[in-house]
C-alpha cells in the first residue's frame, strides 16, 4: 500500500457530523427508543473492542473509537423496534469478526457494520426486516405496534413506488417505512456532497458504483425510484466511497466499485434483496484488495520508468491517488 494510502485519515469531523445528523433524524421520527438502540450499539462496540484489545495485549486508544462509528452505522440500518439482544449480539459479532479477526482500523477486509447486519439478517430476519409506522413514538420497552415491509421491499416486488406520485416530500425526508437512518434522501445527498468536497469520499468509486447499478435496474424501468430504496445512498457513504474501507483510488477505485455496483443491481433485480449493497460489498471486498495490489504495481512501475527519487515517488503517489 502506498504512502498516500496509508496516511489517509480514518475519521474526520465531517464523518461524525453526517452520522450524527442521521441519528438526530431517527430520534425525531421514533423518539427515545431510537436513541437507546444507537447508544446500546455504541457501548457494546466500545466494551467488545476493549476486551479484544486486552486479549491481544494492546492498549485502548482514542483512535479505537472508530468502532463506535461502525456500531452507529449498524444501528441506523435497523428498525427502531429491533430487540436489544439482537443489537448487542450483532454488534459484538461485527466487532470481533469484522474489526479484529479480518483486519483492524485501516486494514479492514470487511466492514464490521455490514458483517454484523448480515449476521442479524441470517439469524433474525423478521425482526430486522419488519418496520414500525413512521413517526410512531416508541417506548423503551414493551412496544406492541403494527409492523410492515419497508419501502424497498415494496419497490423490489412491484417495480415502482407510490410515494413518487403522491407523497414525494415524505419519501425525500425519510418519512416512509424503513430503517432508522437509511431513508432520509435529502440528508444522505447532502452528506455525499459535503464528504466529497472535504475529500472524505472517493468520487470515482461513487460514480462507478451508481452507474453500474443503473444498468441492470433501469432495464426493468425502475427509473429514479432506485435512489430512494435498498440503502443505496447510505451504502455509498459508509461502505463504497469510504476512504478507510476502499483501499484503492482513482481508476482502480472506479473499477472496484463498478464490480460492486453490478453485483448489487443483479441482487436487487434477481433476488429482490433490500440489503443487496451489503451482500455485494462483502463478496467483492477481496476484489478491492486485488485492485489495490494492481494500483501499487502500477505506481511502482511508473516510478521506476521515470527513475524518480523517494520524494518524487511520494508526490506521484499523492497526485495519482487524486485522479
Amino acid at each position: 500500500m502506498s504512502k498516500a494510502q496509508s496516511a489517509r485519515p480514518v475519521r474526520r469531523p465531517e464523518y461524525w457530523l453526517i452520522l450524527g445528523s442521521l441519528a438526530f433524524v431517527a430520534v425525531c421520527f421514533y423518539g427515545i427508543r431510537a436513541a437507546a438502540v444507537m447508544g446500546l450499539a455504541s457501548v457494546t462496540a466500545m466494551v467488545t473492542d476493549f476486551i479484544c484489545l486486552f486479549l491481544r495485549g494492546r492498549s485502548y486508544k482514542l483512535v479505537d473509537l472508530s468502532n463506535v462509528g461502525h456500531a452507529l452505522v449498524l444501528a441506523l440500518m435497523y428498525p427502531a423496534t429491533i430487540p436489544y439482544s439482537i443489537v448487542i449480539l450483532s454488534t459484538m459479532f461485527g466487532t470481533v469478526i469484522g474489526a479484529h479477526i479480518f483486519g483492524y482500523r485501516r486494514d479492514l477486509l470487511f466492514p464490521p457494520s455490514a458483517v454484523g447486519y448480515l449476521f442479524a439478517v441470517c439469524c433474525w430476519k423478521n425482526e430486522v426486516l419488519q418496520f414500525p409506522e413512521i413517526g410512531k413514538r416508541l417506548a423503551l420497552f414493551g412496544n406492541q405496534v403494527a409492523m410492515s415491509d419497508s419501502l424497498s421491499a415494496q419497490f423490489n416486488e412491484k417495480g415502482s413506488i407510490q410515494y413518487l406520485h403522491t407523497e414525494l416530500l415524505e419519501a425525500l425526508i425519510g418519512a416512509v417505512p424503513g430503517s432508522m437512518g437509511t431513508s432520509c434522501i435529502i440528508m444522505l445527498v447532502l452528506g455525499i456532497v459535503i464528504l466529497i468536497i472535504r475529500r472524505q469520499l472517493k468520487p470515482f468509486a461513487l460514480f462507478g458504483f451508481s452507474l453500474c447499478i443503473f444498468l441492470p435496474v433501469m432495464a426493468g424501468n425502475a427509473g429514479i425510484s432506485i435512489l430512494l430504496t435498498n440503502m443505496l445512498l447510505f451504502s455509498a457513504i459508509y461502505f463504497i466511497g469510504d476512504s478507510s474501507l476502499l483501499p484503492c483510488s482513482g481508476v482502480f477505485a472506479y473499477l472496484a466499485a463498478a464490480c460492486t455496483g453490478l453485483l448489487t443491481g443483479y441482487l436487487i433485480t434477481a433476488f429482490h434483496l433490500e440489503y443487496a449493497p451489503l451482500v455485494a460489498v462483502i463478496l467483492t471486498c477481496p476484489l478491492w484488495r486485488w485492485f489495490a495490489g494492481l494500483e501499487v504495481k502500477y505506481r511502482k512501475k511508473f516510478a521506476a520508468e521515470l527513475e524518480l527519487t523517494e520524494e518524487e515517488e511520494a508526490l506521484v503517489n499523492e497526485v495519482t491517488g487524486r485522479v
